[in-house]
């Protein structure tokens, strides 16, 4: 882990700094003028942590579709089923993916002559009580040989409409768990994991509301042996080597024309065309500036010092805590915040927005946490805070910054998906 960081985290764990009550956004939920259009493509965040069951395992979680209310029905939140939602594994340092991960989805109605999303209790995924479902398929390419296979296919976990609907919610979308091979995979709603403070718009006005309690998030959760994504399909027996760090980042991407019918129909026509982009958190969220923001959605990460690195190296989130909280962050040095751009290239990888995590022998759970690789819990809000502040703390470490909100409304699970329960309609 980089020194500065763990100097931040510590200062933070220790509590021996002052902490600013800031609030800040959600990680990458509606951070750029297209992607607000777009709710169903919006990639929300990303994670990757070595699997706490099994550490010759990776876990990478990507959540899309912000900001959920639980009861918005009739019609209740699914995936797109004309985009493609991907996730990229650069395994080799040069920022560029190796191997993706690409879900796709169709959708099914068994009866269209009712407004209803189930007809009566559903008690599994099979029942016919359930009307409208999603299927999902699964497919892994090696960009080096262009290989594409089928990894797995599955039924997406349907909505937790109420109680009155599913009185056991969490059995039926456990049911959507499907496994192949050492990988397991699930997509549907959960509970959405990034915990913060909302109310930033308003001026970085002070409280630490959790405003993302009782909120959903939909959710693609992949758990591959880590053989699978290591370069050349072996575990490094380093930590110090370039690739024994693997990159993880998340995309959607649509067709490029969309012609729509007079018959309520559409056709979709021409290539994929990159919509939403996340590595880190709040990454084009707080750094990119307006005009940038969804130019960065449709970039790829080794263009990111070339198009954004001025933004890393003279960030303008330091200057926002002094001019509104009077957070006394040090001015930006000669030569920008190379600290920071530092922390985007650990074992000498190529400078990008790519969620990093050392794969190395000897890696457990337990060293799975931001900025070497996030687990659920991590609270990167004041992490990224208190390292962009970076004001000394007497005795070492970093002034801790904060949006005082620490913990996520429901606790994680210790088994696959890891993701808590979504919240139910009606409950």
């Amino acid at each position: 882990m980089n020194k500065l960081i763990a100097s931040a985290l510590a200062t933070l764990t220790a509590g021996a700094a002052i902490t600013y009550g800031v609030r800040s956004e959600a990680s990458s939920h509606r951070e750029a003028p297209g992607i607000a259009e777009d709710q169903y493509a919006d990639n929300t965040d990303v994670y990757t942590f070595i699997s706490p069951t099994d550490d010759n395992k990776l876990v990478m979680v990507a959540n899309f579709v912000p900001l959920l209310i639980p009861s918005s029905g009739p019609n209740f939140y699914k995936f797109s089923d004309d985009a493609r939602y991907e996730m990229h594994i650069d395994n080799d340092g040069d920022a560029r993916e190796d191997i993706t991960y690409r879900w796709t989805f169709e959708n099914q109605t068994k009866n269209g002559n009712t407004f209803l999303y189930n007809v009566g209790p559903v008690d599994s995924l099979a029942s016919p009580n359930l009307n409208v479902t999603q299927s999902w398929r699964l497919e892994k390419i090696v960009h080096k040989t262009g290989q594409k296979t089928k990894v797995l296919d599955g039924q997406t976990a349907p909505w937790h409409v109420g109680k009155r609907s599913f009185p056991n919610y969490e059995k039926v979308a456990l049911e959507a768990v499907k496994s192949s091979n050492g990988t397991s995979a699930f997509a549907g709603p959960r509970d959405e994991p990034f915990f913060v403070d909302l109310h930033v718009f308003d001026l970085l006005g002070v409280g630490g509301a959790p405003t993302t309690d009782g909120i959903n998030v939909m959710s693609l959760v992949l758990e591959v042996p880590i053989t699978e994504i290591a370069k050349d399909g072996t575990r490094p027996a380093s930590t110090t080597a370039k690739e024994s760090v693997v990159g993880v980042y998340a995309t959607t991407s649509r067709p490029q024309v969309r012609i729509l019918r007079k018959n309520r129909q559409s056709d979709d026509f021409g290539k994929f065309i990159q919509v939403s982009r996340l590595g880190w958190p709040l990454v084009n969220e707080v750094i990119v500036p307006l005009k940038d923001k969804d130019k960065y959605n449709r970039s790829e990460p080794w263009n990111d010092v070339s198009n954004f690195g001025a933004y890393i190296l003279d960030p303008e989130v330091p200057k926002l805590l002094n001019l509104v909280l009077g957070a006394g962050c040090p001015a930006t040095p000669t030569g920008g915040r190379t600290d920071i751009v530092g922390l985007l290239a650990p074992n000498g990888t190529t400078a990008a927005d790519l969620l990093r995590i050392n794969i190395g022998y000897g890696q457990t759970n337990t060293q799975s946490h931001f900025p070497n690789g996030r687990a659920l819990a991590d609270d990167v809000t004041d992490t990224l805070l208190t390292v962009a502040c970076g004001k000394p703390a007497a005795g070492g470490g970093l002034t801790a910054i904060g949006d005082g909100v620490s913990a996520n409304d429901k606790a994680f699970t210790t088994t696959f998906p890891y993701l808590a329960s979504p919240h139910s309609g009606n409950p």
